[in-house]
């Protein structure tokens, strides 16, 4: 019987969401369901255009009103909430195997959500589905209580020769 891991991809470098994506892709090759919910993210991107052509094994829904600098406004936190209920309700529906939280990571230091309710989530999974957990400044009760913890860690990026995000690379 197949089990279900917690994973979680952090840290400040780039390529969180395209590894958890790429996991997406290889969980669909093998004949898997999976959902992916991205958090705090609105503007749709090239990924979204390739993977509703695997509609039929990969779901994606954009829980986000855009990224947040500071202090959320009460739509960041409509939309977040509103992907917490319904992400619960998918995990426990039994229909996905592998289950994406993108930018989840970041809820919590933003105080969109606080970090237990992310624990509740992934006690209360069935033991069948994966889950994978995206975003930067992962909570430390986040990292303990996850199966496989990767860290993204920025050595070099073009960003900061002030060159621009180019479609098909970054979005």
């Amino acid at each position: 019987m197949f089990k279900g891991y917690v994973q979680i991809y952090t840290g400040n470098g780039k390529g969180k969401t395209t590894a958890a994506i790429g996991l997406a892709l290889r969980a669909a090759g093998s004949g898997m369901k999976v959902f992916i919910a991205q958090f705090l993210k609105k503007r749709k991107c090239s990924e979204h255009k390739a993977l509703e052509r695997l509609s039929d094994l990969i779901t994606i829904k954009r829980y986000g009103e855009g990224f947040v600098k500071a202090h959320p406004e009460r739509k960041h936190i409509l939309a977040v909430r509103k992907g917490i209920e319904e992400v619960k309700k998918i995990i426990n529906g039994g229909e996905y195997n592998l289950v994406i939280l993108d930018e989840i990571n970041l809820l919590p230091s933003l105080k969109l959500i606080n970090v237990e309710e992310i624990i509740d989530i992934i006690k209360n999974k069935p033991k069948i589905v994966e889950i994978v957990l995206t975003g930067r400044y992962a909570p430390e009760e986040l990292i303990q209580i996850a199966d496989l913890v990767t860290e993204m860690k920025e050595i070099k990026h073009y960003y900061s020769k002030g060159i621009k995000a180019r479609k098909g690379i970054e979005y």
